[in-house]
């Protein structure tokens, strides 16, 4: 499927980082574009995903009706999962079984004032939304389903973050999103923090 076609239905970084097809019952696969190993890594590149080859899985739920327009109109839910490969063979699918598999969350489409979009608000100042990818670790089984927040990717600016949800010592519960490349370093989600943060900031 040319990219052009995906442009504006899943995240850029995705569109960018994979090649798509379409196999006989409408479902897509992405393949991971192969890296350029003629480049010798430099000190920007710390942080970057140097793990092995992912591939992509998106399975399509029509709605209901039928498409009388003839030009592939229907409109359908998408469920984008994210799994780990050992090699980039296109036909080969040896799962590497260390590593999850990581279901796409939409931030466009949460519900106002829930976790997922307060989250993805907060991450719209780091980058345009089209450059952040939420995954959860959940067993999802359908694009309604509820699942956790667990692994945060904004690949443009090299950075990635795990959601953790931590009980405080009154007791009350804070979802924080602790840094994968500075030790120690998280955000908080919380309104005063935020309330903070937006009073320093400006």
């Amino acid at each position: 499927i040319p990219s052009r076609f995906m442009a504006g239905l899943i995240p850029a970084c995705l569109v960018d980082k994979y090649i798509f097809w379409q196999s006989e019952d409408d479902n897509l696969v992405g393949y991971e574009i192969p890296k350029d190993t003629s480049i010798e890594a430099d000190a920007t590149d710390i942080g970057a995903d140097t793990q092995s080859s992912t591939r992509l899985k998106i399975k399509l739920t029509k709605a209901n009706g039928v498409d009388n327009s003839g030009f592939c109109n229907t409109a359908a839910n998408a469920m984008i999962q994210r799994f780990a490969v050992v090699d980039l063979d296109e036909e080969s699918e040896n799962i590497d079984k260390n590593r999850p598999i990581l279901t796409l969350l939409n931030v466009v489409t949460a519900p106002a004032g829930s976790l997922l979009k307060q989250i993805g608000m907060l991450l719209s100042r780091l980058d345009n939304l089209s450059q952040v990818l939420v995954w959860s670790q959940s067993e999802v089984q359908n694009a309604q389903q509820a699942c956790s927040i667990d692994f945060i990717e904004l690949p443009r600016v090299n950075l990635s973050f795990r959601a953790k949800r931590v009980e405080k010592i009154d007791g009350s519960v804070e979802h924080r999103l602790y840094s994968n490349d500075n030790d120690g370093l998280y955000i908080a989600t919380s309104n005063k923090a935020r309330g903070i943060m937006e009073k320093l900031l400006g």
